[in-house]
């Protein structure tokens, strides 16, 4: 195991601590997440899963020289520092299903967002839907009978109105200004 943890730390096995910390800090430089903000989300998460074992190997290099050191003196029994490994295996057991839980929290609170912006769209549509019905003229009737309607019978139409009458009807030859006598 430990063998696994230099290795992916990317040194020799050693004692020395600094080299461990600064051999975790050289990968934590490149693999740091925040670098791989506005990249594709496989790069992003490759630099995610290579932050996190350069985590636990330096988690547990650490931890194993912390007890190397206190173990020396006091003189701790195999027996104990196998209990002390297996307490912490089930710590980073309980860990990483909390983590587990907590991404799969989000994954439905931001799922239930979505929903509710999604209806919240469609609210919005229907309601503008409704709003334009009622606040103006009736738009189901054919445009003719609207202008009709909102034409003065002792006018004559003008140009303009005669041109986008045709246009509606789907003359084109009208769309051309006419000249003035």
């Amino acid at each position: 195991m430990f063998e696994e943890a230099f290795e992916t730390l990317g040194i020799a096995p050693t004692d020395d601590g600094r080299a461990i910390r600064a051999a975790f800090l050289r990968l934590a430089r490149i693999y740091h997440p925040d670098r791989f903000v506005g990249m594709p989300e496989d790069v992003r998460s490759e630099a995610e899963r290579r932050m996190k074992d350069a985590s636990v190997a330096y988690e547990a290099l650490r931890d194993v020289t912390k007890v190397e050191r206190i173990a020396a003196p006091k003189g701790i029994s195999k027996e104990e520092l196998h209990e002390r490994a297996e307490h912490y295996r089930r710590a980073m057991e309980e860990r990483q299903a909390a983590e587990a839980r907590d991404r799969e929290r989000w994954r439905r609170w931001e799922e239930a967002e979505r929903l509710a912006r999604e209806r919240m769209a469609l609210e919005a549509e229907i309601e503008a839907m409704i709003r334009g019905k009622s606040a103006g003229p009736d738009t189901t009737q054919e445009p003719e009978v609207l202008e009709e309607e909102s034409k003065p019978a002792s006018k004559p139409p003008s140009e303009f109105a005669q041109r986008l009458d045709s246009a509606r009807r789907g003359e084109k030859s009208p769309l051309v200004p006419r000249k003035k006598d």
